[in-house]
């Protein structure tokens, strides 16, 4: 069999161009890229490659494989050299793939409607009723016309015969799109001459078609569309948010979103807004856990209730996956002339479903030339090559494909044509699979000149961006002027400055919230923990008292000390708790256990924090990765690092973060965190507290970073009344108690929609707290009488902060409901 590509030797550095059928001539649409790269050098090339890596990490473009170590943070990877499409192929592919388009929207249609594809037996009833994938409550619901399929994505292939096969298609919730228009952008950027020249069919009027597609299917002016993703975690996540803002909309989660009324609201800190139109990047079955799958997490409940009510759009409309199965390749050609009275333009590639009996036979004569599937995606099988099976192996696949053969598909293995691929300084060539996309604008369909190429990690491997590979740009060479519109404002031009801040979801604020929380928690955690561990070792029975108080401001549930009743703790165990508090990660209380929150949450938000926010907390996850078998002398440098690392995340907080409402939640979780640890530690100084318990007021200074701060005024003296004036009182100190509920104050006033009573009840904890004179304490004997008085403000000083400390979480949590839930607060008050 010929090949329609061939590798020959280039004249420079032992390169292989790709050529024609007959071996010596480039294919016409190729030859000018060719005299280009040739032209350019291959050191250039590499430069421009790297320059094109540089871009990548910049942008922040990522791509998540579950099974790599970086994870969310690996890089996009991208061949700087394009996959070529002549103007006349494209023709055939573009009418392809829209006929298959308007095939599916229709078979679709009547799946969730009349059925009369079924009744009639041009559909098999197996298919349908034993998919997960098709979703009863959405049957006779009523969807608008381009909603069914808003998008479709066909996978395409071309054989040696430079035939083009469809491989699949994506029907519910297509990806790539936006890795094409990133592709598009750097590889414009770094052969710029090139791309000029070629006369390359642009992108944007593509996604110019999609936005205004999405805006009339909300029949409404001025409607509010998002994007709902499932999140960070998702592989794709990076094009999701890289979409939303191209187009225009809100990047939302499920926990977004809530149904009031069978209407759909985005909750922000501003309120609820009503929700228009929703484009979903949420697989079907995840998108309501009320009606389809109950242990979502992904999804809105009351969603499918606010479709049926006709109260919001989803597109692609929910249980458009039920096509999305190779199942149904084998029925395609029949449908289509049914339906449409039309051949399919563009076959797919030859499939047969196992719940046909003359299939089944087929598939199991010739089970080592197919690569079987399962006919419902959803159960999560991957392709498996059974020629590469050892016989045992085989036995078992043919025993499981013969007890269930519905439930899987065979498709021919075909050679897939090959591209030339740029890397480590010469050409060389690599499978690829073209992913084309298709949207429905409501007044027809419209394809994306070219899409997204997939490139073969090595040669002979599968095509899979899961399994290593990586992607292209394609280039449709057209043969006539070309629009050149851009959705990206051109640098030429001068643009209307904006200084205000799009709408804050209610998830992001919470999330840059507690992110302030656990950084703060992290520093309070680390500074008790050297406190301690520096003393420790020599500390005698009295001196352990105080350190056992010190720790008891950890509120720890899973301390390992023993109870203060039943006896005092030995220097050994308190070493063993400190090991623990540092480095167990299954406690909660956890020093490592936080830093891991810190990073969870920092990278949940990332698009939103600088590239040496996000770098910071990945150093500060690692840590204590090299402290797990250390010893106690090695820990104090260890939390020395850390809270180094941790006083860079609040340098960079107060100096690098635009004052908006990102930054006031991430403060007010800051200030909120350290008041709760210096009211637990100033109680200590309220309670019964003789000289022999004075050593633990050096402790407290230290923890609270203000050591300095007392010696410059009281030199060496340890007085219990100068650390709380210190600690409490004083208004200029950054780490004083007042310090933090009078920021807590003027912070929480500029948020919008404030509760009146929640202000009002901080602007008089600050209030009642400047009202004590620390002079007329007291820490005389009780029997003394001469200062009874003292002793009696020194009471009403500790329930002072007793009820500050209950306020505290109350106020944190009316803010979570107020701001993040959207429920009910309550009121709070503070008194003694």
């Amino acid at each position: 069999m010929t090949v329609d590509l061939y590798q020959t030797p280039l004249r420079y550095g032992g390169a292989y161009d790709e050529l024609s059928a007959d071996g010596v001539n480039p294919r016409p649409h190729w030859a000018h890229l060719m005299e280009s790269l040739r032209a350019i050098g291959p050191e250039e090339l590499g430069r421009r490659c790297t320059r094109a890596e540089r871009r990548i990490r910049e942008n922040g473009i990522t791509y998540n494989i579950y099974s790599d170590p970086l994870g969310a943070n690996r890089p996009w990877e991208i061949d700087i050299v394009p996959f070529l499409i002549a103007a006349d192929e494209w023709r055939y592919i573009e009418q392809g793939i829209i006929q298959r388009a308007k095939l599916l929207s229709l078979i679709l249609e009547d799946l969730y409607g009349s059925q009369s594809l079924v009744k009639s037996g041009h559909f098999p009833a197996e298919l349908l009723y034993a998919n997960p994938a098709f979703l009863r409550p959405m049957v006779g619901v009523r969807v608008p016309e381009h909603s069914y399929l808003h998008m479709l994505a066909v996978d395409i292939a071309r054989s040696p015969d430079g035939q083009w096969w469809v491989l699949s298609d994506r029907t519910q919730a297509p990806s790539g799109s936006g890795y094409a228009l990133e592709n598009r952008t750097i590889v414009s950027d770094v052969l710029p001459n090139l791309f000029s020249s070629s006369n390359v069919l642009r992108l944007a009027p593509f996604f110019r078609a999609q936005r205004d597609a999405l805006t009339s299917l909300a029949e409404c002016n001025n409607p509010r569309i998002v994007l709902l993703t499932p999140g960070p975690h998702n592989e794709t996540y990076f094009e999701h948010s890289y979409i939303a803002r191209y187009l225009g909309f809100a990047l939302v989660e499920g926990a977004d979103l809530t149904v009031r009324d069978r209407c759909v609201y985005l909750k922000t800190v501003d309120g609820l807004e009503r929700v228009d139109v929703i484009l979903r990047r949420v697989d079907d079955s995840f998108c309501d856990p009320l009606e389809l799958r109950s242990d979502s997490l992904l999804g809105v409940p009351g969603l499918v209730d606010a479709v049926v009510a006709g109260n919001v759009k989803v597109a692609n409309a929910l249980g458009s996956g039920v096509i999305e199965t190779a199942a149904i390749m084998p029925f395609l050609p029949g449908l289509s002339r049914h339906i449409t009275g039309e051949s399919l333009k563009l076959p797919s590639v030859a499939t047969w479903w196992c719940g046909q009996s003359y299939a089944y036979d087929w598939v199991i004569k010739h089970l080592d030339s197919v690569v079987l599937k399962p006919a419902f995606p959803s159960r999560g099988m991957e392709p498996v090559f059974a020629a590469k099976l050892q016989q045992s192996e085989k036995g078992k696949l043919t025993a499981q494909l013969k007890a269930f053969p519905h439930e899987y598909v065979a498709q021919e293995q075909i050679a897939l044509s090959n591209a030339p691929v740029w890397g480590d300084g010469h050409l060389y060539s690599r499978s690829v699979v073209l992913r084309a996309y298709v949207i429905n604008t409501g007044q027809g369909w419209t394809a994306i000149p070219g899409g997204l190429v997939r490139v073969a990690e090595a040669e002979g491997s599968v095509v899979s961006m899961q399994r290593g590979g990586h992607s292209k740009d394609a280039w449709v060479l057209w043969d006539s002027p070309v629009d050149t519109f851009s959705m990206l404002h051109p640098r030429n031009q001068p643009v209307a400055l904006r200084r205000g801040s799009p709408d804050v979801p209610s998830s992001v604020a919470d999330r840059v919230f507690w992110l302030g929380r656990y950084v703060e928690r992290a520093e309070n955690t680390a500074r008790i923990a050297r406190s301690i561990m520096s003393r420790v070792g020599r500390a005698d029975p009295g001196e352990l008292a105080c350190l056992t108080r010190l720790h008891s401001c950890l509120r720890s549930r899973h301390s390992k000390l023993p109870k203060a009743k039943k006896r005092r703790s030995t220097p050994l165990e308190f070493e063993n708790e400190l090991i623990s508090v540092i480095s167990d990660a299954k406690r909660t209380d956890s020093l490592a256990f936080i830093l891991s929150e810190v990073y969870r949450v920092g990278n949940s938000v990332r698009e939103r924090l600088s590239a040496d926010m996000m770098i910071l907390i990945g150093q500060l996850r690692s840590t204590l990765d090299t402290e797990r078998d250390a010893q106690i002398p090695e820990y104090p440098a260890t939390l020395t690092l850390c809270l180094e690392l941790l006083s860079a995340f609040s340098g960079m907080e107060r100096e690098n973060i635009n004052r908006g409402l990102g930054w006031m939640f991430m403060s007010i979780g800051r200030r909120l965190e350290r008041a709760i640890y210096l009211t637990r530690m100033l109680r200590q100084i309220t309670l019964p507290l003789s000289e022999e318990d004075w050593p633990l007021l050096e402790c407290l200074l230290e923890v609270g970073d203000s050591t300095m701060t007392y010696r410059t005024r009281y030199y060496t003296t340890l007085q219990p009344v100068a650390v709380l004036d210190v600690l409490m009182a004083d208004e200029n100190n950054p780490r004083s108690l007042d310090f933090q509920l009078a920021h807590l104050a003027d912070i929480y006033q500029k948020l919008p929609r404030h509760m009146a009573n929640d202000l009002e009840a901080m602007q008089g904890a600050v209030t009642m707290l400047r009202s004590f004179d620390l002079r007329t304490l007291s820490y005389s004997l009780p029997s003394d009488r001469s200062k009874a008085k003292g002793s009696e403000d020194l009471a009403r000083l500790e329930s002072f902060l007793g009820g500050l400390e209950r306020l505290l979480p109350s106020w944190s949590d009316n803010l979570s409901s107020r701001y993040f839930s959207h429920a009910r607060t309550l009121p709070i008050s503070i008194g003694l």
